[in-house]
């Protein structure tokens, strides 16, 4: 898991700040964690939300950018916003920068997706970034045995797989064979490492055990 999502954040590595799981120091003496982004082609998981963003583009009209990419309108829009909310404040330069969260202005649209840290996953279901996999269970077994469809609308945790259970008369029902909406791919499979294959088969107790210790995360 430490290879896309890092280490557990109070991990002696990830408390290290001069580790390499965190960016250089940057202008305003910040370091921030460095979190992967996992190729499309690697990560094998519905590539609809990605290349549907990467693919988007925006008049910016006013701003004067003409037609570009999604990402660079959004950060070209959201920075004239701020800034014009900064000069009515009078915000000095500093306040400016600590309001900004010491980061620099960078929307990206990448084709791929974080794999962010791992802590406090056990709250976090439906699993991958389309929520196509209802329980941190089922994102152990191969994506052939997953449930192709369950039902939305319950809050009721499920503590033994980890995740909602299927609401009996929930509100919506997820179906997997719908665009953008597969839940293939994070696969621990016995298949060639890649195309959506990301560690060998796990036998049902090790599926059971790394349950167990991601719920302590």
């Amino acid at each position: 898991c430490r290879g896309c999502h890092m280490p557990p954040v109070d991990s002696p590595e990830l408390r290290d700040q001069r580790s390499k799981y965190w960016t250089r120091t940057n202008r305003y003496g910040k370091r921030f964690l460095k979190v992967s982004v996992i190729n499309l082609a690697a990560i094998g998981t519905d590539p609809t939300a990605a290349v549907n963003w990467y693919q988007r583009v925006a008049e910016t009209n006013d701003l004067g950018l003409g037609t570009v990419g999604a990402g660079e309108a959004l950060e070209a829009v959201t920075t004239h916003v701020a800034e014009r909310a900064y000069d009515e404040l009078r915000l000095s330069e500093s306040e400016r920068a600590e309001w900004n969260g010491y980061r620099d202005p960078a929307v990206r649209a990448p084709l791929g997706y974080k794999a962010r840290p791992l802590d406090g996953i056990w709250a976090t279901g439906p699993y991958l970034h389309n929520a196509s996999v209802r329980s941190l269970y089922e994102l152990l077994l191969p994506a052939s045995e997953r449930a192709r469809s369950f039902s939305l609308g319950s809050r009721e945790f499920d503590p033994r797989e980890v995740g909602f259970v299927s609401a009996r008369n929930g509100a919506w029902t997820l179906r997997t064979d719908e665009p953008g909406n597969s839940n293939a791919g994070h696969e621990f499979r016995d298949a060639p490492i890649g195309a959506g294959v990301i560690g060998r088969e796990l036998t049902d107790d090790e599926r059971w055990d790394l349950v167990e210790y991601l719920k302590t995360l």
